[in-house]
């Protein structure tokens, strides 16, 4: 009742000049059949002919208003040629035809500024490629060269900061690489680990692992992803102790015994680009890590979260949105 009211008077406030004209008239009507000492019965036809006539008026009238107020309202969420209203006038036929004309502009532009960036993100993607090829090259000359394990753990970083670029670019430029299934957790985070093996013996790390018999219905290549991202950061920020993959009910914590992050750093640690202090002080970070973390959890329904204390270490919890035992 309320919104009825609402709009009727809406429509007597857009359409005031009219109902004031009609007064105006009314009034002068009145006035002069008085003066000519007309009967009252006449005079009170006049009245109720007039005021049938607005209320008629007022009835078609506010149903067309109402009827073009539902289509403006539709056209603010999704514009279409097929939802313009009728035009009445000259003044709105002018502006349809310079909302279509804008319409028109921006979705040009939209359809420019996307084709450059997909242009630019695949000549970079191409570029990446590029340089995996001398990447392999250096790997063969190691291996000739007596296997190495430092060069090996260089190269191995230089691989996984290529891969995750890779990642990056696939992200902005396909949303639909997604295949949903039931992930054995333990498997995944032992997959995982043994990509890693190399750097946990090299600083002696020790891994626990409680309560991982559990089933998650995620897509496995980009959970992948996201583990990879969160135990090597794990691995980069830890010195000695021990990496503890725990599940609690809904969500995966990975907690490691590192060097902690700041507090005024943990509100920022998932934005584009941001290292904070300890990422300053590796001079090596991408900030790209958590940030595409975080994003491919929404995708898959997840959610990070992130804890720390300094000179105590960091747990990072994955939400998952359903599980199975």
């Amino acid at each position: 009742m309320k919104q009825v009211l609402k709009l009727t008077k809406a429509f007597i406030w857009e359409h005031k000049a009219i109902y004031l004209v009609w007064l105006l008239l009314l009034g002068t009507q009145s006035l002069v059949l008085y003066l000519y000492d007309q009967t009252q019965a006449i005079l009170g036809d006049t009245l109720l002919f007039s005021c049938l006539i607005i209320f008629s008026y007022t009835l078609v009238a506010f149903s067309r208003w109402q009827r073009k107020l539902k289509q403006l309202q539709l056209l603010q969420t999704n514009f279409s040629h097929e939802l313009l209203p009728s035009s009445s006038s000259q003044v709105e036929r002018l502006y349809q035809q310079i909302a279509e004309e804008l319409e028109q502009k921006l979705v040009a532009e939209l359809e420019h500024s996307r084709l450059k960036k997909q242009e630019m993100l695949e000549d970079f993607g191409i570029w990446l490629h590029q340089v995996k090829t001398p990447v392999s090259a250096l790997d063969l000359l190691i291996q000739a060269q007596g296997n190495d394990p430092k060069m090996r753990a260089e190269l191995f970083k230089i691989n996984e900061y290529l891969q995750l670029m890779l990642n990056y670019l696939r992200q902005q430029l396909d949303n639909s690489d997604l295949v949903f299934e039931q992930v054995a957790l333990d498997q995944v985070i032992k997959e995982v680990l043994k990509k890693y093996a190399l750097f946990f013996a090299q600083k002696g790390l020790r891994v626990e692992f409680v309560d991982l018999d559990t089933k998650v219905t995620t897509d496995k290549k980009w959970l992948i992803f996201i583990l990879e991202q969160l135990i090597f950061n794990a691995i980069k920020y830890t010195n000695t102790g021990t990496i503890t993959f725990i599940f609690n009910g809904d969500h995966l914590a990975i907690k490691d015994t590192g060097i902690g992050i700041k507090s005024q750093d943990i509100p920022r640690v998932f934005e584009k680009g941001f290292t904070g202090y300890n990422g300053r002080q590796d001079q090596r970070a991408s900030g790209l890590g958590l940030y595409l973390s975080q994003k491919v959890a929404l995708k898959l329904g997840c959610k990070l979260e992130l804890t720390s204390k300094i000179g105590q270490g960091t747990t990072v919890k994955v939400y998952f949105p359903k599980y199975y035992k």
